[in-house]
């Protein structure tokens, strides 16, 4: 009797928490400039940073989990969104992102009913310059990183603790099994997985 009163308790907590959080998550979003459609549902608290001119587009009917152990396999990891100056972040409808890291130095085009699992980083930059010597100096260090765009077809899905770098077009309906690093483009209609991620299978 008291563990299901104990349970009910939770649940209505939940319920509770979750509805703040959904608000507040698209109040933060509004806040930094990122427009979204209907039906955002925000669990947990993001990780948001923008730029100037930046463009940020999320469609409609899209779910972002943010720590909280909402999902078991990304714990306590925040969902963390940043979009550098000038650069662009697009994202289709019906889409699902759990606890990753979505960081836009050019331009992240995701279409639509995408699922992108826990952990997973998509980063179209390398961050830093290739040259030691910039490196040495901020400035030169950011002025001079390589950056490309990040193109994910419709319907793709790509697993937990997945890395997707600069200039990689994920093709329509793929899959990324988990833990991949994937470097060079994946076409349409097949699996792919490791390091660096290769086609093991088409899907028919």
């Amino acid at each position: 009797m008291i563990v299901k009163l104990h349970r009910k308790g939770s649940k209505f907590l939940n319920i509770v928490i979750n509805s703040l959080n959904w608000r507040w998550g698209r109040f933060k979003m509004k806040s930094y400039g990122i427009s979204f459609g209907k039906n955002l549902i925000v669990q947990g608290n993001l990780y948001l940073k923008t730029g100037i001119n930046f463009n940020a587009v999320i469609g409609d009917n899209c779910c972002f989990k943010s720590g909280r152990g909402l999902n078991p396999l990304s714990r306590n990891i925040k969902t963390s969104i940043q979009i550098e100056d000038g650069a662009s972040l697009i994202i289709g409808n019906h889409c699902g992102f759990s606890s990753v890291c979505l960081w836009s130095h050019q331009s992240i085009f995701i279409g639509n009913y995408v699922n992108i699992g826990a952990d997973t980083i998509v980063l179209d930059s390398d961050a830093h310059s290739l040259s030691f010597l910039d490196r040495r100096n901020d400035e030169l260090d950011f002025k001079n990183k390589v950056n490309k765009p990040i193109v994910i077809g419709d319907d793709v899905l790509i697993g937990t603790r997945c890395i997707i770098l600069k200039g990689v077009k994920i093709g329509a309906r793929s899959i990324i099994g988990s833990g991949s690093i994937v470097l060079h483009d994946i076409p349409e209609d097949c699996i792919a997985a490791g390091n660096p991620a290769k086609v093991i299978r088409r899907i028919n």
